[in-house]
């Protein structure tokens, strides 16, 4: 696969001959600090150039794009898979600051959701689902920043199916049980920018295994998607060493509910032995449960205090 830093260089140095100096100067300094062009406007760009800003509206359709904007999006792929998060804290520390931090993080979480909204059809949705409800058993895959959604899908997937496993750490149990699996087990793998290596990895071994897998990331070129056998691709507008993840777990949610319509009365057994299991042992707090059933007082004799018991000399 070729990489979008690869694709930009070859995309400049095709044109580069023909470029008049002007525009020659705006690739140089593409190519030199191709990482400091998206944290940068047109303007900013045409200035430190010493050309106008229609020059750089100009060379971005020059490269093959519609305009400046479609450059952006293009360099975008690059941010998402190459910036550290000193590099993306400075971007976020960049932008416009209109409203509070908790105003624009809303706003950022709003566009996302509208995006996930017109981009994910109900019909790609129903296939994903059917997939996960066809399988035998399913392993939930996800590290670092998207381990917590792994967690979050998993738990959810728990309640209205049986033999669902999750990994967020690449665990030998993970790796033993896809030694004995077959096509009947799917490998639901999330991964997103900056796409942890384990998670490559264990999608690569997965087709060694012959495990059904699905991805979901961000954009046709990661390497999740290009590696998985089916995909739900997810774009995350915003740029920040924090990944705004409200709209995947929006997503996650949705898949979950869809997968639960496929049989509901499977799925009304599953919740109920779910509630039948956390009822037996008090899982959640109720104030009836707390009043009758509490065995353990901070001043009881079991407790190993610092401060002296009550009435101790």
């Amino acid at each position: 696969m070729k990489s979008v830093k690869k694709d930009l260089f070859e995309r400049i140095m095709k044109i580069y001959p023909t470029l008049s100096p002007k525009k020659r100067r705006v690739a140089d300094l593409v190519m030199r600090d191709y990482k400091k062009i998206f944290l940068m406007t047109a303007r900013e760009i045409a200035t430190e150039c010493e050309v106008s800003e229609p020059t750089i509206i100009r060379f971005a359709v020059d490269l093959g794009f519609s305009g400046y904007a479609e450059f952006l999006q293009f360099m975008k792929g690059l941010l998402h898979s190459e910036l550290t998060s000193t590099e993306r804290f400075a971007k976020a520390s960049k932008k416009e600051k209109t409203g509070t931090t908790i105003q624009r993080y809303c706003r950022n979480a709003i566009r996302n959701l509208e995006n996930l909204s017109r981009s994910i059809s109900g019909t790609e949705l129903k296939r994903i689902a059917r997939k996960v409800f066809q399988a035998e058993r399913v392993y939930v895959v996800g590290y670092r920043a998207s381990a917590t959604l792994a967690y979050h899908f998993g738990y959810l997937l728990k309640k209205i199916r049986k033999n669902v496993f999750i990994d967020t750490n690449l665990s030998w149990e993970l790796t033993d049980m896809m030694n004995e699996a077959d096509k009947s087990t799917l490998l639901f793998v999330i991964g997103f920018p900056r796409y942890p290596r384990r998670t490559i990895e264990i999608l690569q071994y997965a087709k060694k295994c012959k495990m059904k897998t699905i991805g979901l990331s961000d954009t046709p070129r990661s390497p999740i998607v290009t590696l998985a056998d089916d995909y739900v691709i997810v774009d995350i507008e915003g740029v920040s060493f924090i990944d705004p993840f409200a709209h995947i777990i929006v997503l996650l949610g949705a898949l979950v509910h869809e997968i639960a319509f496929l049989d509901n009365q499977k799925a009304m057994e599953r919740l109920s032995q779910f509630d039948e299991g956390v009822a037996r042992t008090n899982e959640f707090y109720s104030v009836e449960a707390s009043e009758e059933n509490l065995q353990y007082r901070f001043d009881g004799p079991q407790v190993t205090s610092l401060w002296p018991r009550k009435g101790a000399a």
